[in-house]
């Protein structure tokens, strides 16, 4: 199996992708094999309407191609799942958003669910993790107040911290990057497709 992941920001240095595909790596299955492409002109990240924009018609980009090169299955790596469902239009094999997924997860875990995360640009999350996860125990305290029972990181920036707040809470706190890829890895197996009838298949039958 060969999952894509397509890095929709140009803000992740080598080093930073890198990290990020280790981790995914050593959670895959046996057989797994995972890799990515950043596009080249995005935004640094997406925080705004406009870098969503921008980051979902780069995503669109790499899907046709990804496909033909005998990829299983797409993930858009952002929270925010840029281009996710124009690119379901585009391709006969899953695309997956890791912000889809995670809410898909935590809603079977709880029955009130929150997306939690930092208050911290996106690029600044990672500098200090002993720091983010205190701002991320704090944001869960505070919903659990608020009768929320489930809840999923907002951002993939914060990608291999939902085990540490599992253990450290005892509450779903759901991944972005564990969801997706066993989301992804899932659908594959099973062979699904999106349905032509939600995403009918671009361009359109008068353009082909």
């Amino acid at each position: 199996m060969k999952i894509l992941v397509i890095i929709p920001i140009t803000g992740l240095e080598k080093q930073d992708i890198e990290e990020r595909l280790t981790f995914l790596r050593s959670i895959a299955r046996a057989g797994t094999e995972v890799n990515y492409i950043q596009v080249e002109d995005g935004p640094p990240a997406v925080e705004s309407p406009v870098d969503h924009t921008v980051a979902s018609a780069e995503v669109l980009k790499h899907v046709k191609k990804a496909e033909e090169e005998g990829y299983d299955a797409i993930i858009s790596w952002c929270a925010g799942d840029p281009g996710v469902e124009a690119a379901r239009t585009m391709v006969d094999i899953p695309v997956v958003g890791p912000g889809e997924s995670m809410r898909l997860l935590a809603s079977i875990l709880g029955k009130k669910v929150c997306g939690v995360t930092t208050g911290l640009p996106v690029l600044e999350m990672r500098k200090d993790l002993g720091k983010t996860i205190n701002l991320l125990k704090e944001a869960i305290e505070e919903r659990v107040k608020e009768g929320y029972d489930s809840f999923y990181l907002s951002c993939l920036a914060l990608t291999g911290l939902g085990k540490v707040l599992r253990e450290e809470t005892g509450l779903p706190v759901i991944d972005g990057a564990e969801a997706s890829l066993k989301i992804a890895e899932l659908l594959a197996e099973l062979k699904l497709k999106p349905s032509r009838i939600a995403y009918p298949k671009y361009p359109p039958p008068h353009r082909r």
